[in-house]
């Protein structure tokens, strides 16, 4: 039994069978073309489906060598990594934001293959950043509990799109009224507990609660959860297409962009950022403001620009976007 995240509502029971679980380690370690000559570096925690699967299932089918970190360490990262030989590593997108800021000597980067990303949007401002100083590709996926896992990825040689999650592997995908869909070997047909009804149809497609779209490579491009699309007074926001567009520009490190209430448009958006530096707060909102004043009709424009010393994040580092919800419920927010 494992059970969803709950990053964005109640947690879910999920069962995964035997079968299932080496499926998907199977695809991951056929994709991320893993051999016994292979060295992967995981400091994700163990309870989560993406280091017990993707780091630790893959590894032992690929009869390769995992390393495992009981929490990542940014001054004592890449040492670690030249002394362990590593070749491939399994990070999250806060680590990437972090390690991009950061010189590293050329050994310790020498065999690393690739960086593999997961459990959140990588945005694609912080992945040029980081090939840019290390010339290590990264490899964006996507994945969920439902699914044991993995569910795309770009790939390891061939055409990798920033922005994008990559193409199926080892699972049908498809895209319904821009509703992510999904079935497969790896695929639950059922919720064991908390599952929302009509979730799954009668031919076994799970609707993964994600939106996106395919291009016409069939590369997904997620939009966000659709419980995270904000109302303006009918008007459809987007909070990934405001929170890449923060995170390109200068002195921000990371940005989440969040509903708060609004008692004459229903919502409206509010921004919480984390700066690079220490610069007074309010420099920072004013060139944001003006910025997004810029770049974005008036209806899209965040409401207010927060500037924080950190984001909620929950254990595997993706964003805890319904506590950012609630804090923007309770403070109200102001139009700019």
């Amino acid at each position: 039994m494992r059970c969803t995240s709950g990053s964005t509502g109640t947690p879910k029971g999920v069962l995964l069978s035997e079968d299932q679980l080496c499926h998907v380690a199977a695809s991951v370690a056929a994709h991320h073309r893993l051999t016994p000559a292979d060295r992967g570096h995981c400091c994700l925690p163990l309870f989560h489906i993406n280091a017990e699967v993707v780091g630790l299932l893959a590894t032992l089918r690929a009869g390769a060598c995992l390393v495992l970190e009981r929490k990542f360490s940014r001054g004592g990262f890449w040492p670690l990594i030249d002394e362990r030989r590593i070749t491939w590593i399994n990070a999250v997108p806060a680590i990437i934001t972090l390690l991009a800021l950061d010189p590293a000597e050329p050994g310790a980067r020498r065999r690393v293959r690739f960086v593999r990303s997961a459990s959140a949007p990588l945005p694609p401002a912080t992945l040029e950043r980081f090939e840019a100083a290390f010339g290590i590709p990264v490899i964006e996926t996507y994945g969920m509990t439902e699914a044991a896992s993995m569910i795309t990825a770009n790939p390891l040689d061939g055409p990798r799109k920033p922005g994008s999650v990559g193409q199926p592997v080892g699972v049908e995908l498809r895209v319904v009224l821009g509703r992510v869909q999904i079935r497969g070997p790896g695929v639950i047909t059922a919720y064991a507990s908390g599952g929302a009804a009509g979730a799954i149809d009668g031919e076994g497609w799970l609707d993964t609660g994600d939106l996106g779209h395919l291009d016409a490579d069939g590369y997904l491009f997620l939009a966000g959860r659709s419980d995270d699309v904000i109302n303006r007074g009918g008007e459809k926001i987007y909070p990934r297409d405001i929170e890449d567009f923060l995170l390109a520009q200068h002195g921000v490190l990371s940005a989440a962009v969040v509903a708060a209430p609004d008692q004459v448009l229903g919502q409206r958006p509010v921004a919480y950022v984390v700066p690079v530096s220490t610069r007074p707060a309010r420099h920072l909102e004013q060139i944001l403001s003006r910025a997004c004043e810029a770049a974005f009709p008036r209806h899209k424009r965040p409401s207010e620009i927060r500037v924080v010393a950190q984001l909620p994040l929950g254990p595997t580092g993706k964003l805890a976007r319904h506590r950012l919800r609630e804090l923007a419920s309770e403070t109200g927010a102001f139009s700019c």
